[in-house]
């Protein structure tokens, strides 16, 4: 088992990366004058910046941490997070992108409302975000603690504190002016550190790519657990089933990854920064190259890690089977050594900082703009609606720290998957019926946003997840996508079908 302590070296890019940081976000604070500075870059953002901050933003704890931590363990089962998050974003290219771009101002509230003029579409929706959001939170943070426990020697609690006030401080100062940037040094940053750790791990294993992945089908693998070594035959370890054992867990986990993509309400944001809606496209075409490029090199760090566990183990190895987190950061410290491992851990961090910064912009935009602004009327000048802002970003940022802390020891994909079956139930149908179903009502926006976010949160709560082993869940599934997805589409088509006439009669009275 991996034992950690202080690294001067680490210490010190950990300092240049936060230094950097700071420094990008007391910048671009000069350029923060109104609330659509602060929330969307003032819409200037160009469209290749855009997809580099996209690839940034997404590519969170749970891409670099969690993700290669997962295959390094459960082989295939941890790569189908991989292959879910990047398919996702085809639903975006061709679906969201341009669309949302023509409609709405900062936030998922803004497209909704500019459809539907019922007030409580707005809250519903703002609520949504923030929930999703936090529920997106929740990993970040917990890859916080996980990576500042070996690069700085610290408690994990100490490490969560230290990303939080830090990402408050970026979001606060500048808001998405400074979010875009340190999103984009950070996405360019983390595809580098994955190609130069990759191939370090070819040279290493003396193998080209395609002999690499044949080693694995061919011979046993060692996992090893908190209670000892498991080994498992390679193609057993390269197919379905070894962490998800239940297909229809299996199939409900890779429909949340499928659609949650396009209904994160930091991703879509990001379509508010750019020019036009033809930027918004180019922009995701940008992040679907940059992302894809970064899960096929995720693949060899998750199995390398595997790979090299035995041979490092007089270093503690490079599998930690408490804090599966930590395979990548390991895998460097054995590839590269101290300079190596610091570097990547460095990195990873700032992936995290990107990352929350993005989900704090999207939950603060909702409180103090769809809530406090528009649907409490609570209209003011830009000084006022800045300071509300980011009063709001604080607020979140420290609700961050604390759910952090609560959920130590969670693998970050993991949750992250969570997250993504929560946005496609609450806000996928409701997005994909407001852009494209014309007998769309309020009350079917309301009632699905609704049963999706209710059933969704409240099957996680009874799933094996936080009751336990299966026989002790009331939801024997571990993501509850295959169940909360297809009920929020079909309340929001029922409701709406059902409210046809009184959506007539309110259109004719506003028209009146």
């Amino acid at each position: 088992m991996a034992t950690y302590s202080f690294q001067p070296i680490a210490f010190g890019l950990f300092v240049v990366f936060v230094g950097i940081t700071i420094g990008i976000s007391i910048y671009a604070s000069r350029r923060v004058r109104t609330a659509g500075h602060y929330y969307v870059a003032g819409g200037g953002v160009k469209w290749f910046v855009n997809g580099i901050a996209f690839a940034g933003d997404y590519l969170s704890a749970a891409s670099f941490l969690g993700i290669a931590g997962l295959i390094a363990f459960s082989g295939y089962d941890g790569f189908i997070y991989a292959i879910g998050f990047l398919a996702g974003w085809v639903i975006a290219l061709f679906l969201i992108a341009e669309p949302l771009r023509k409609i709405g101002k900062y936030t998922f509230g803004d497209a909704l409302a500019a459809k539907f003029k019922d007030r409580r579409v707005r809250l519903v929706a703002s609520i949504s975000a923030i929930v999703v959001s936090v529920f997106y939170l929740i990993p970040q943070m917990v890859g916080a603690g996980s990576i500042v426990q070996p690069l700085l020697g610290l408690s994990y609690e100490a490490g969560v504190l230290i990303v939080g006030l830090i990402v408050v401080l970026i979001v606060a100062t500048a808001g998405m002016v400074s979010t875009t940037w340190v999103q984009f040094i950070k996405g360019f940053l983390l595809i580098f550190a994955a190609l130069a750790l990759t191939i370090g791990v070819l040279f290493m294993a003396g193998f080209g790519p395609v002999q690499f992945i044949g080693h694995f089908v061919q011979n046993p693998v060692t996992v090893p657990t908190t209670h000892g070594n498991t080994t498992i035959a390679g193609d057993v370890f390269m197919s379905p089933g070894v962490k998800y054992k239940d297909p229809w867990d299996f199939a409900s986990l890779a429909l949340a990854l499928f659609l949650g993509t396009a209904a994160l309400p930091h991703i879509l944001i990001r379509y508010y920064t750019v020019p036009k809606p033809a930027d918004a496209r180019k922009s995701t075409v940008v992040a679907i190259v940059a992302i894809g490029a970064f899960y096929i090199l995720v693949l060899f760090l998750g199995l390398g890690a595997n790979l090299f566990n035995g041979a490092a183990y007089s270093n503690g190895g490079t599998l930690d089977p408490t804090n599966q987190n930590l395979a990548a950061p390991l895998l460097a410290q054995y590839v590269g050594g101290e300079w190596f491992f610091a570097l990547i851990s460095s990195i990873a961090f700032a992936t995290i900082l990107g990352t929350v910064s993005g989900l704090i912009m999207a939950a603060s935009g909702a409180i103090a703009h769809d809530i406090y602004t528009e649907y409490f009327g609570r209209k003011g000048d830009d000084k006022k609606t800045l300071r509300v802002s980011k009063i709001t970003a604080i607020a979140v940022g420290l609700v961050a720290i604390a759910l952090g802390i609560a959920m130590k020891g969670q693998n970050v994909a993991f949750l992250v998957g969570l997250a993504f079956a929560v946005a496609a139930s609450a806000n996928l149908p409701a997005l994909l019926a407001m852009l494209f179903w014309k007998k769309a009502t309020s009350q079917g926006i309301i009632a699905g946003i609704i049963v999706g976010l209710t059933l969704s949160i409240g099957l996680i709560i009874v799933s094996p997840t936080f009751m336990g082993t299966t026989g002790e869940a009331w939801f024997s599934l571990q993501n509850p996508g295959i169940i909360s997805i297809p009920a929020s589409f079909a309340v929001t088509i029922g409701v709406s079908l059902l409210t046809q006439n009184s959506a007539k009669k309110g259109a004719s009275n506003v028209a009146s």
